[in-house]
């Protein structure tokens, strides 16, 4: 029967019921990987196998002139790929804040994408990684003055990559740029005293680095700095939160998009993440120091003066490093300090890129006032998989296993509320649970965080036919997979069906609406988006086959049990 939050869903005994499928560990992680060694760029524009610049392409950028091709997707779009926006953070420069790139007068053949960065597994990537990637309509000029979306990708802080296809939105009349950021131990190790104070971050500096480097690039491929929206899925959802938080980021966007945002678990019980989500506290500084204390220790490096200990530090090979941080964990576990690893993997509370938790600065005023968007899936579930144990959830045992084990003290309260016996399946009401705790309810507590300081727009998706479809970029969903879904802002490997085209069309013109006027509800074709008004909260429930629609978020609230929730929930 259908509800009034706009989902066609099963009521069992006052609980819902939901399709289960496999979960999606960490959704850009399983993005297609473009791996291209990554030399200087002039060595890249050499490179005999890279495609030709097509005629007109060529953009002069404050480092240097660069040309770039055609879009294969779509025709009237041209796109410029694996553009230096700092120097290779190799060396010395490992574990340093991003410097300035070495300028170049030959005109670089900005034709294929650089390296990703070197991610938890080891298998792909390279420390040489800070690229960007620009799409924009093949018509733009210098004085176009476009609205500009930048990505920031998704992965945990310890994978994916910013080498995706961007033309689908670049042909409604935007300039798209993406970004790679120093991922894991790479980008987030803290060492005060060998790196420096406020050591740490390092991955955030790149975003913010590489958001300079639109602010003074951007014009020339037909961009509007003074129009630039960020966003991101997942890890990139959540970055969209310590952008708001950062002072450091002051000035460098106008306008936010945090998809799925929200993933660590509730009570901080140690998965497979350090905490880093939306909701989250990140290791303070202190923690944060030890940890890396501990990882010098472990690479043998922990004795000496500062500039011993940082030498040391920088001349390991990369393969020791990722060892020593993930603790000897079978990727995709990124280790760290919380999982039997040394080292931090992800952002910290390091005292200037980030000097609180994104909580605590909208409660103290202390943040960037932009436009934002924010929300997450009704059915997401971070918690369960590969390396999580019991997996798959196929028994009750298996069930309360996983309830005693992420809720403690709360476990009882847990099971009274959701029992197995209401669902289908072990599986079903696991992903229940976890999507409520995790998810949906800190997604409306952060909604109206957010709305007290800024104007906010919040969502849910409510799409219970997710298609199995392998995306061709970030910000969908893996077969079967509930994180991240059903956002669909990239060409898709397999075309959509009529009712998720439907959905496919109302996003992007909500998401251009966005970029352009500072307002979803201005789009065409789809239904009016309320801001999120604290004294009357509002949301925009996003479905396929023009099913959207506004709901209310206490409906939202009580179809997830979410006072519940917010009772047992920390309160950083």
């Amino acid at each position: 029967m259908k509800f009034g939050l706009g989902m066609t869903v099963t009521r069992l005994s006052g609980l819902r019921s939901r399709v289960f499928g496999s979960v999606f560990a960490v959704a850009a992680l399983t993005v297609a990987v473009i791996a291209i060694a990554s030399a200087g760029p002039a060595a890249r524009s050499a490179t005999a196998d890279a495609p030709t610049c097509a005629a007109g392409t060529t953009v002069q950028t404050t480092s240097g002139p660069v040309c770039g091709i055609t879009s294969s997707t779509v025709s009237t779009v041209n796109e410029w790929l694996g553009i230096p926006y700092a120097a290779p953070p190799v060396g010395n420069l490992r574990w340093q804040p991003p410097q300035p790139p070495t300028p170049w007068t030959t005109t670089l053949a900005a034709t294929a994408f650089g390296s990703e960065c070197t991610t938890t597994s080891g298998t792909a990537g390279s420390e040489d990684c800070l690229f960007v990637n620009v799409w924009a309509p093949s018509n733009a000029t210098s004085t176009s003055n476009l609205p500009v979306l930048v990505h920031i990708h998704g992965g945990g802080f310890t994978g994916g990559n910013g080498n995706s296809d961007n033309s689908l939105l670049a042909n409604t009349g935007e300039v798209i740029v993406s970004m790679n950021y120093r991922l894991n131990i790479f980008g987030f190790l803290v060492n005060d005293k060998a790196l420096g104070a406020n050591s740490g971050d390092y991955g955030l500096q790149d975003q913010q680095a590489a958001l300079r480097w639109v602010q003074n690039n951007v014009a020339a491929f037909g961009g509007n700095p003074s129009k630039v929206t960020t966003f991101g899925e997942s890890a990139g959802g959540s970055s969209q939160c310590d952008l708001i938080a950062s002072p450091t980021a002051a000035g460098l966007f106008e306008q936010a998009i945090s998809v799925s945002g929200e993933y660590n678990t509730l009570l901080g019980y140690p998965t497979s993440l350090e905490p880093q989500d939306c909701k989250s506290m990140p290791p303070t500084k202190a923690q944060a120091n030890a940890a890396g204390k501990n990882f010098a220790a472990a690479a043998g490096c922990g004795t000496g003066s500062a500039a011993v200990v940082a030498a040391c530090l920088r001349a390991l090979p990369a393969a020791t490093v990722e060892s020593i941080a993930g603790g000897g964990a079978t990727p995709p576990h990124p280790g760290g300090y919380l999982n039997g690893g040394q080292g931090t993997v992800g952002p910290t509370i390091n005292g200037t890129t980030l000097t609180m938790s994104l909580r605590q600065a909208l409660k103290t005023g202390h943040v960037n006032h932009v436009r934002v968007i924010a929300g997450t899936d009704r059915d997401e579930d971070l918690v369960a998989y590969a390396n999580e144990a019991p997996f798959p959830v196929t028994t009750p045992a298996d069930y309360q296993t996983l309830v005693d084990t992420q809720y403690g003290a709360f476990a009882s309260q847990v099971l009274a509320k959701y029992p197995v016996t209401r669902f289908d399946s072990p599986g079903l009401a696991w992903r229940t649970v976890a999507a409520d705790s995790d998810t949906v309810c800190p997604s409306l507590v952060t909604d109206q965080d957010l709305a007290s300081r800024m104007p906010t727009y919040g969502y849910e998706i409510d799409d219970n036919d997710i298609p199995p479809y392998t995306p061709a970029g970030p910000g969908v969903v893996a077969p079967g997979a509930s994180h991240v879904g059903a956002w669909f802002l990239n060409p898709q490997a397999t075309p959509l069906d009529a009712n998720q085209q439907v959905l496919q069309d109302q996003e992007i013109a909500y998401v251009t609406a966005f970029a352009r006027s500072g307002n979803p509800s201005t789009a065409i074709g789809a239904p009016a988006w309320p801001r999120f008004n604290l004294a009357n909260p509002q949301e925009i429930s996003l479905q396929p086959a023009g099913d959207t629609e506004v709901v209310s978020a206490a409906q939202v609230s009580a179809q997830h049990n979410c006072a519940f929730w917010d009772r047992i929930a920390p309160k950083p």
